[in-house]
């Protein structure tokens, strides 16, 4: 069984614009998350770093609950769209940006030090309910107004805890069960490819000059 790479869908973080997971060693127990504005180096540059911006510091045991619901999360995401899974490295992993985005969002709604673990469990069903263009949204939001690391509880960072963290572990409703979803009509998807084609029916060989039946036409069923 091949084992999975120590990135999620982020081959070189130097060379993207990424998020990087560090899990600093020692005493200062903490998960730091760095959005890296990775880029390709010029012909001039014999060597280049790219800018990076501390958007979280989270304490490590919150990180030691959540970092598999995301992992399982993302990698359910990657093998839909044909790549190979990521797993969290043990010093530093690289993710892809707008992975990276979700991760936060979860992250910044339960990075206090007040927070229990029944808000923690809460958050993250929440978090699952939600679709990955509202993850967007709301890290948009949020890194635009109070997006740096010390800024936690302020503002949008804030209300990402009311919100996440609202309700209890046995509460049947969830952020992302919202009455008013639906879908659109279907449409026929013109690349739809079947996997198993069946084989095409042979068509059935008129009858010849030299055959029974070219003068006659077949008899009609009985009424």
């Amino acid at each position: 069984m091949k084992t999975a790479t120590a990135n999620f869908d982020c081959a070189d973080i130097y060379q993207e614009h990424a998020f990087l997971v560090r899990l600093p060693k020692g005493r200062r127990r903490q998960v730091q998350v760095f959005e890296v504005f990775g880029r390709l180096p010029t012909e001039r540059e014999a060597q280049w770093a790219p800018e990076t911006i501390l958007r979280c510091e989270a304490p490590r045991e919150i990180w030691d609950v959540i970092s598999p619901e995301a992992r399982s999360e993302f990698n359910r995401r990657l093998k839909g769209d044909g790549k190979p899974a990521g797993r969290w490295g043990a010093d530093e992993t690289a993710v892809q940006r707008l992975l990276g985005k979700e991760l936060l969002v979860l992250l910044w709604a339960i990075e206090l030090p007040g927070v229990t673990p029944e808000e923690i469990a809460v958050a993250i069903r929440n978090w699952l309910g939600l679709k990955p263009e509202e993850r967007w949204w709301l890290y948009t939001m949020t890194a635009a107004a109070t997006g740096l690391s010390h800024q936690q509880g302020m503002g949008w960072r804030s209300a990402l805890r009311h919100a996440l963290c609202c309700g209890t572990r046995l509460d049947a409703f969830h952020l992302g069960a919202v009455a008013g979803r639906g879908t659109l009509a279907p449409r026929v998807n013109e690349r739809f490819a079947p996997e198993d084609k069946k084989p095409k029916r042979t068509q059935r060989k008129k009858p010849g000059a030299d055959e029974p039946g070219f003068l006659f036409a077949p008899p009609l069923p009985a009424e």
